[in-house]
């Protein structure tokens, strides 16, 4: 199929097949693409308006990164599902900025569906996760949000290094709890000094300068990881 500046209105394209299609410029309003399957196509400058993507699936097709913004289902499972299909047809396309964006929101996706699952009232959630369904998701989305807090899930460098300024202030308060002659900011610049492994401001104790150590060292595996992760989609 082939088309170039032309506007499809209220046309139902589900469990349609799209291969090597080429769409561009292109306006899709109110469509329904439930259960196509698109690959090796060109939607190139194709704007999607109202249109319904679930249970959709993409391969080495050609797509403008703000189709995460706008073509999203409703539905969180089913947006995360989306944003992941999206994420590898990024990846196999070269465009990295849109694999990193996807990838952001497949995370953001997948915690909400574990809150939903786990404490929403709606009456989906609460008759199709019960008991120790419910448990589950609750243990995963306490694990889901302390992983968030401390590595954004392996996608945020910001959240490595807010982690680490939270440690140095943690430890700051703790020795001046400890150490009542010390004052902030002797206590910050030896926090800070520990927490890097320089020699500076107050001598710290064994047990300080272990645990600031080992978490030195978490913090940096866990920024390398994401910075591997990142080049490795590349």
């Amino acid at each position: 199929m082939f088309a170039v500046d032309v506007a499809f209105f209220d046309v139902s394209f589900k469990q349609c097949d799209f291969s090597e299609c080429y769409f561009r410029n292109c306006r899709f309003i109110r469509c329904n693409f439930i259960g196509a399957t698109i690959k090796e196509s060109n939607l190139r400058g194709s704007q999607f308006e109202k249109c319904d993507f679930r249970y959709t699936s993409w391969e080495k097709t050609i797509l403008d990164e703000h189709f995460l913004d706008t073509c999203l289902p409703s539905e969180e499972n089913l947006a995360r599902d989306l944003a992941r299909s999206l994420r590898v047809n990024f990846s196999q396309i070269g465009n990295y900025d849109a694999v990193n964006k996807a990838a952001s929101i497949e995370v953001s996706l997948t915690g909400q569906h574990l809150y939903n699952a786990a404490y929403s009232r709606q009456s989906y959630y609460r008759s199709k996760y019960k008991g120790w369904s419910r448990i589950s998701h609750a243990l995963a989305h306490t694990r889901w949000k302390a992983l968030d807090l401390l590595w954004g899930n392996g996608e945020s460098i910001l959240r490595v290094v807010l982690s680490g300024l939270a440690v140095v202030v943690v430890a700051t308060l703790s020795l001046m709890r400890d150490y009542s002659n010390l004052i902030f900011s002797d206590a910050l610049w030896s926090a800070f000094s520990g927490f890097w492994g320089i020699p500076g401001g107050t001598q710290l104790p064994a047990s300080y300068a272990v645990a600031l150590t080992i978490i030195r060292f978490i913090l940096f595996g866990l920024f390398m990881a994401i910075l591997i992760k990142r080049l490795s989609r590349r």
